[in-house]
């Protein structure tokens, strides 16, 4: 669930207490000192007019970048503190009993499930060793991803407090040469045609305006040949006579909108055209919506401790406006109109 907010370098007092005294001071957003690491800048000044392209986005647009900088910003170090370094679902076994030390593993399932679906090889010689994450949070499936492929990743968010935060975990995990964050957009990416093998976005899609625009740039960055993966929200495929979701489908979207910094959504089907209109090869898809069914009880649950609700109420206003929400998306789910979707495909060689 992946963000610029201006006032980064001035004190935070909506994170947590704990999160504030526990974790490493953040530092201004920087690239470490390494050949990989200038690369990446090299990178970024090559493509610079992307990035001044991004400043062009129209107001909405614009307003609603804010909105997701300001939230993440402000959620992330809470997320962090109580759930780790990956900010989104975990895949379950449908049929299992799900006990609360679980939680934590299924988020790594669902890398995993989500590699395995794509057909990503296991022999070394075909594995990505360039990869982009495409709405990173704070860096938790880069540097992951960077450990099981020994590869160089880079990561982009909207949230200078992620970015800053990933960076400060890559280092301290011995990852700075091969893992590096910036702040970027992903309808404007700051990197060159056909860089990367892999093109992961987790859970980012949702919060993009343009679908057309964001397929297109994840497409882009793919070198030929290269794997993209996209896991994200979707609204239910409409039926054959169906124009549009029904208007209490329409309603619950939009109180969930409202508080998660979501423009309108769109089907899986929307993207599976999407990428057939490009011409991209091996192009599948599937509804995990069964598979991460015991997610968002598991954060209600997380929050209505002690502890989660002293550090939600330090978040913030809008932390605490979305977690009151997080009950509509369970009753979403259930009414099948929120569908967890994976779309994956194959740039042509």
């Amino acid at each position: 669930m992946a963000s610029v907010f201006h006032a980064y370098h001035s004190p935070l007092p909506y994170f947590p207490y704990k999160w504030q005294r526990s974790h490493p001071p953040r530092p201004s957003v920087s690239f470490p000192s390494s050949s990989f690491s200038r690369r990446c800048q090299s990178d970024a000044r090559f493509m610079a007019t992307r990035v001044k392209a991004a400043a062009s986005t129209t107001p909405d647009g614009r307003a609603l970048q804010v909105g997701i900088a300001e939230f993440y910003d402000k959620s992330s170090g809470l997320w962090e503190d109580i759930w780790g370094d990956h900010m989104h679902h975990g895949f379950y076994d449908p049929d299992s009993n799900v006990s609360g030390t679980d939680h934590r593993a299924a988020q790594i399932r669902m890398i995993e499930e989500s590699l395995r679906f794509a057909g990503i090889s296991e022999d070394p010689a075909k594995q990505p060793k360039r990869i982009v994450d495409v709405g990173c949070g704070i860096g938790g499936s880069s540097r992951y991803l960077a450990r099981k492929y020994g590869a160089e990743c880079q990561g982009i968010t909207l949230s200078q407090v992620q970015a800053g935060r990933a960076n400060v975990l890559a280092k301290a995990e011995g990852l700075a040469d091969n893992v590096s964050f910036q702040v970027a957009d992903a309808l404007n990416q700051p990197f060159p045609d056909g860089q990367f093998d892999l093109v992961w976005s987790m859970e980012s899609g949702e919060h993009m305006p343009e679908k057309a625009k964001f397929v297109n740039e994840l497409v882009r960055v793919a070198a030929p040949g290269g794997t993209i993966i996209i896991v994200t929200w979707c609204h239910r495929d409409l039926g054959p006579s169906e124009e549009s979701l029904q208007p209490w489908e329409k309603k619950l979207l939009n109180r969930i909108c409202n508080a998660y910094y979501l423009p309108e959504w769109c089907s899986t089907s929307d993207y599976v055209k999407l990428l057939q209109s490009l011409s991209l090869q091996d192009i599948k898809a599937d509804d995990w919506s069964q598979h991460v069914a015991p997610f968002w009880p598991a954060v209600i649950r997380s929050a209505l401790t002690w502890k989660g609700f002293i550090s939600l109420l330090r978040s913030g206003l809008k932390t605490i406006k979305g977690a009151l929400v997080m009950p509509l998306m369970i009753q979403g789910y259930q009414k099948g109109v929120i569908k967890f979707a994976i779309i994956t495909c194959r740039k042509p060689e």
